[in-house]
């Protein structure tokens, strides 16, 4: 009978949740631009401000990053979740995906990579660090650049984007694609639900 908080071992499995998706965007040797969904994708640092995808040298996407030293990061929203899973399913080797899909690819101007002028957030990176850890490498990218559709940005503060309004998506471990569900609270004030004030033991 399942109880709360009766634990069973699982084995060792990549369990986060949620787990963000990344659509990766990158170059070939031709200049062929090329997209892939990544969920091994993480802020990694803040000072530079950097972010870490991890990809197997299987991949089309892993090679192109070895050779420009550049990447982006596209986040997708619910309308795009279809696009999503089909860069996942495919590969740029053998086709396309961009004409596939009739996206438009955006050449950054300040990294080697493109983007996809269709997905409202960006992230333009430089590769800085590239750590082989196994079956993956990891690349940490300097995050040279955001880029932001101006109708998901907060009212109130133009620099920041109002996650209501952008309706990003997430993945489970096998459960498919999620979401993001009701507002919880606030950063440091959460915490005050609990009555607990160390100040005044």
């Amino acid at each position: 009978m399942d109880s709360l908080h009766v634990k069973k071992s699982v084995g060792k499995r990549p369990f986060l949740f949620p787990m963000p998706i990344g659509i990766i965007g990158s170059y070939d040797s031709c200049g062929t631009p090329n997209v892939m969904a990544a969920s091994w994708v993480g802020i990694v640092n803040s000072k530079p401000l950097s972010i870490g995808v991890s990809l197997r040298p299987a991949t089309y996407t892993y090679k192109n990053v070895m050779r420009t030293k550049s990447f982006t990061v596209n986040i997708a929203n619910e309308k795009l979740i279809s696009y999503v899973d089909w860069v996942g399913h495919y590969t740029g080797k053998e086709m396309n995906k961009f004409e596939e899909l009739s996206l438009t690819p955006v050449r950054s101007k300040l990294v080697d990579a493109p983007y996809v002028h269709e997905f409202p957030v960006v992230l333009e990176c430089k590769v800085v660090e590239i750590t082989n850890l196994g079956k993956h490498t990891h690349f940490v990218g300097e995050i040279m650049d955001v880029k932001v559709d101006t109708a998901i940005l907060k009212a109130d503060n133009k620099n920041l984007v109002d996650i209501y309004k952008l309706r990003p998506v997430m993945t489970g471990q096998g459960s498919g694609y999620f979401g993001i569900g009701q507002h919880l609270g606030r950063g440091g004030k959460v915490y005050q639900r609990l009555g607990i004030d160390p100040k005044s033991e």
